[in-house]
């Protein structure tokens, strides 16, 4: 007879998670910028035990349980019962374990949620597979290098000024911080544009810091711009209260004209995050495709055996108190032509920022 994971559990003495890394000194959810979890008790490296802790970090710490609508005791029991009719469940290494483990976990359907034993790494990809990709980069090619003189800063990010006198910025990735300096003198080439747009397709995230820096280059004034909730307690539902996010301008050289985003299903993370922010700029319109989500601050820790998991916890919302989890609707919904010989949503946006 199967034991529930509770049962299994209750030998276990209560985990204790502290934040891991240089400067870090507090508790996990009071800090999202230190992002690495531990467990300070060492058990038996054994594959039972191993499945036990994932289940259990998960069950602690995972913070989408209620909003997916997942039984987590449930899966506890399926995919155990597959560890014991499949995998050799002696042996904590065996690739049948490591599978199994990666089963239950994908069905959370949660891009920051992977699994790594040291030569393989799963992720789920589902948040965007399915979905056209919206995108051709030698689209972006012609229209980055319309401008001679187009600027390119790290991540990637390239400003250029289109031949109608309006403002691109290509931003596939906030994985580095951004030279603040190299950013604002680059701006300076907005003064006396029409529009901006900002492309963020396929950026899968990075950095929230550098989200919030490249939004406060359009913000007039501090700006309500969402919430976050931080996960207190071992329950499912054990969350703070509601803190307000903003965004405060910055830059030597800001830009508070017409802006269009342009997004796809790839934008995620920090980069939906982005666009979350810039949706509540009364100047900004949000075209293309839904993004992808990504709304909770991900943290990892390791498992007796050294595998590593990574998880989400401390769920982030609009203003609302929506949870962006599962992605921003465009104000205009626009697939790329297939038969196009341009980026028929940069023209829509040019053709939007040019109306009255």
């Amino acid at each position: 007879m199967m034991l529930s994971p509770q049962h299994r559990l209750k030998a276990l003495h209560p985990l204790h998670y502290a934040v891991k890394g240089a400067g870090c000194g507090l508790v996990l959810f009071l800090f999202a910028s230190c992002n690495h979890l531990f467990i300070d008790e060492q058990k038996s490296n054994t594959a039972q035990n191993n499945f036990d802790l994932l289940w259990q970090i998960f069950d602690e710490r995972y913070c989408f349980f209620e909003e997916k609508k997942i039984d987590w005791n449930r899966m506890y029991d399926k995919h155990w019962n597959e560890v014991l009719r499949h995998a050799r469940n002696d042996d904590p290494l065996s690739e049948g374990l490591f599978n199994e483990m990666w089963f239950m976990l994908e069905e959370l359907r949660d891009g920051h949620v992977s699994l790594e034993n040291g030569y393989n790494t799963r992720t789920y990809s589902g948040w965007h597979s399915p979905y056209p990709e919206n995108l051709n980069s030698s689209f972006i090619r012609a229209y980055r290098d319309s401008d001679l003189k187009t600027k390119y800063l790290k991540n990637g990010m390239s400003i250029s000024v289109l031949p109608e006198s309006i403002g691109y910025i290509r931003c596939p990735s906030f994985s580095d911080k951004f030279n603040r300096d190299d950013l604002d003198n680059a701006m300076v080439k907005f003064k006396g544009v029409k529009g901006v747009i900002i492309d963020v397709r396929n950026n899968g995230g990075g950095l929230v810091s550098e989200a919030y820096m490249l939004a406060s280059r359009f913000t007039r004034e501090k700006t309500h711009v969402g919430y976050v909730r931080y996960k207190i307690g071992k329950g499912h539902n054990d969350f703070s209260d509601y803190f307000a996010r903003y965004v405060e301008p910055d830059g030597a050289h800001p830009f508070y004209g017409k802006v269009a985003v342009i997004t796809n299903r790839k934008v995620y993370s920090a980069a939906n995050l982005f666009v979350s922010i810039m949706n509540n700029l009364s100047q900004v319109c949000i075209m293309g495709d839904k993004t992808g989500g990504g709304g909770g601050v991900p943290i990892s820790s390791e498992l007796y055996n050294g595998w590593t998991v990574k998880l989400s916890t401390n769920p982030v919302f609009d203003v609302f108190k929506r949870s962006i989890e599962s992605g921003i609707e465009p104000d205009q919904s626009i697939e790329l032509s297939k038969d196009a010989k341009t980026d028929n949503i940069i023209e829509a946006a040019k053709t939007w920022i040019l109306a009255n």
